[in-house]
């Protein structure tokens, strides 16, 4: 994780930069050619004035996948394509060619 500084916060903040407080937690496991885009905002507070910032609070994620193909997939490779998806994520159009059709039915 990289920390940007906003406003006065390089100046302020310069002898103890923001950074996780434990290096060997890990935050996720990535398969080769995996890599996560986040931005990320914390606030401060206590469990006291609102239950989110209580510690025991919930971190969710959601599954946006990007498929993009190298090269065009047509003719009996784009049926088999299809064929091995069977949560919908592939389709053939009219003219034989795969095309993703629903990219966020890919969990697996």
């Amino acid at each position: 994780m990289k920390w940007k500084p906003i406003g006065k916060q390089e100046k302020t903040l310069k002898n103890t930069p923001i950074r996780p407080v434990y290096e060997d937690i890990l935050l996720s496991k990535l398969r080769p050619g995996q890599e996560i885009e986040m931005e990320l905002m914390c606030e401060k507070g206590t469990g006291k004035t609102h239950a989110k910032w209580s510690p025991v609070a919930t971190a969710y994620y959601r599954l946006l996948p990007d498929i993009t193909f190298t090269s065009e997939i047509a003719g009996d490779d784009a049926r088999e394509l299809k064929a091995k998806c069977p949560m919908g994520v592939f389709d053939v159009e009219e003219a034989g060619t795969a095309y993703v059709k629903n990219a966020r039915a890919c969990t697996t």
